[in-house]
């Protein structure tokens, strides 16, 4: 945070060299004590002036510069840290890909991968409420099965049908698939960012990855469905190497699925700023109020400059 502290309107800073000047000649003109030490001694000079006790406490003339230095640095403009436009906030969409294939149905996950697939997809979506959400289905071949919609339940629904005999080929293509996911993207205008749900990824995939549009790639996070515990799949990793992804494995509690949902809301911070341009936080705003509290002082009677 401290390395991007800047002024986004420094030029401002400038106006505080005069405003400190003319403060300097104001307290200069009411202080009485420089007004007499050209005709008095300053030993003596001390013991004559009455009040001199009081030069001491809070006086108007203080409570003006504080204002003064205040406004100057509201002005100015500081900001650390960069967010999106507000007017593509709701741009953000996540589309997720499930292999829907016969090793999908081994049950050293219970009731099976696919199935625990599905519900960890369930609970996704939950997680996600109101959220963007596409879904596409891949085995030897990829298919759109929801395009981007925020109703969760019609995933869900369309989800249950997914079984490997529907698909019409067996295999990997899990490219296509992401081929496809960028596609939807682009035709929606919307960013956002890729899960994959899978146990395996076929060695052949990897190479194609290179043919995907570097500019436009999406980020992808993989989610491991395979065994508790069991060691992550050899062709899966080298797949998120290559897509320079994160790997996920599958979790007993929400961890795996609140984990996902963090990275990809970053991701898709980070897109949404590339793509839709991000701008520096303006914090001068947060000043306001204290400018506001210091300045209702000179609603006390007699406090004038």
């Amino acid at each position: 945070m401290i390395e991007n502290f800047h002024f986004l309107r420094p030029y401002w800073l400038i106006a505080l060299i005069p405003a400190v000047l003319v403060w300097w000649l104001l307290w200069r003109r009411q202080d009485g004590h420089t007004a007499w030490k050209a005709l008095i001694a300053p030993h003596l000079l001390d013991h004559l002036l009455v009040g001199r006790n009081q030069r001491a406490r809070l006086r108007p003339i203080h409570l003006l510069l504080v204002v003064w230095v205040l406004m100057g640095l509201s002005l100015s403009g500081p900001s650390w840290k960069q967010e999106p436009s507000p007017f593509t906030e709701d741009m953000a969409a996540v589309i997720v890909l499930l292999k829907v294939t016969p090793s999908m149905m081994a049950e050293d996950v219970q009731p099976s991968r696919l199935m625990r697939a599905k519900q960890k997809l369930h609970d996704f979506l939950e997680l996600r409420e109101g959220g963007v959400t596409g879904l596409i289905a891949y085995s030897g071949s990829a298919h759109l099965v929801m395009p981007l919609t925020r109703d969760g339940r019609i995933i869900n629904i369309m989800a249950e049908g997914l079984v490997p005999e529907t698909m019409p080929m067996e295999g990997d293509a899990l490219a296509d698939a992401l081929e496809m996911a960028e596609t939807l993207f682009k035709q929606s205008g919307r960013a956002g960012s890729v899960v994959v749900m899978a146990d395996t990824v076929s060695a052949g995939q990897t190479n194609k990855f290179d043919q995907l549009d570097r500019q436009e790639r999406l980020p992808v996070h993989f989610w491991a469905v395979n065994a508790l515990g069991a060691p992550k799949d050899k062709g899966l990793l080298a797949a998120a190497k290559v897509l320079d992804a994160k790997v996920a494995m599958l979790s007993v509690d929400a961890s795996d699925l609140e984990g996902i949902n963090r990275q990809a809301e970053q991701d898709l911070t980070t897109v949404m700023a590339e793509q839709s341009g991000a701008h520096w936080k303006d914090s001068g705003y947060a000043l306001v109020p204290i400018i506001s509290l210091v300045a209702l002082v000179w609603a006390r009677r007699g406090w004038k400059v």
